[in-house]
């Protein structure tokens, strides 16, 4: 259901033949995430079944990466699907929060280690209505696991995710309607070669990790940041 409500959203934007413009970053923003993946952070366990799954992404996006230069694709050490967001707002907010934040993360994960292990399929490709391309999916687990922490935890309603998914890429210049119509289209017909790239499997997070990124976008981890929520 929430994929055809963005899939819905996306051919309503190009119907009207309007100019999709690029994702704007707001570095004066910080992000704290529950993440499956994004490989580049060892702590606190690589997710050892993100190894192979994220380069089978980048052998599906290299193609598309060529035929589309307008869309930046996501480095394989960056992959991740975002499980919860914790909190995003303006560096001050996040001076003044960090000390409840880092309850939150340690409440959040004891909820985890009861639930141990949570299983997604990834299944489809989307392009948004803002110039994202997302591999979505689907967890019962993980949508149980989201119920308990937002009934345990007082996570800003806004920040509620009912989507999993992870972002491949996003719009990185002005293009035109046509242009995102022809990337619709190949994605459409490239679906079925997520069966190919055998991305259509489930992947199974034992390991999930706290991340705390700069930007709107999330274009930047705080390593150092990053490391202490994870204690």
């Amino acid at each position: 259901m929430a994929c055809e409500f963005l899939t819905q959203a996306t051919l309503k934007k190009l119907s009207t033949g309007e100019i999709w413009q690029r994702q704007i970053n707001d570095e004066s923003i910080f992000d704290v995430s529950l993440n499956a993946g994004q490989l580049m952070i060892c702590q606190p366990e690589i997710e050892e079944s993100f190894i192979s799954f994220s380069q089978k992404l980048m052998a599906y996006c290299e193609p598309l990466a060529l035929k589309f230069p307008f869309i930046e694709f996501v480095q394989p050490q960056e992959f991740h699907s975002t499980l919860l967001t914790i909190f995003n707002q303006q560096n001050e907010q996040f001076k003044l929060q960090r000390p409840v934040l880092l309850a939150w993360c340690h409440e959040i994960a004891q909820i985890f280690n009861q639930t141990k292990r949570i299983e997604i399929s990834f299944n489809n490709v989307v392009l948004t209505s803002n110039g994202s391309v997302i591999l979505t999916g689907v967890s019962k687990e993980l949508e149980q696991f989201r119920q308990k922490v937002y009934q345990q935890i007082p996570i800003d309603n806004t920040l509620h995710k009912n989507i999993i998914h992870i972002t491949l890429g996003r719009l990185c210049e002005n293009t035109s309607s046509a242009e995102m119509k022809t990337l619709y289209d190949e994605l459409e017909l490239s679906r079925s070669s997520l069966m190919f790239y055998d991305i259509n499997t489930s992947i199974v997070i034992r390991h999930p990790k706290f991340v705390v990124s700069k930007g709107s976008l999330s274009s930047e981890v705080m390593m150092g940041t990053t490391s202490e929520f994870n204690q």
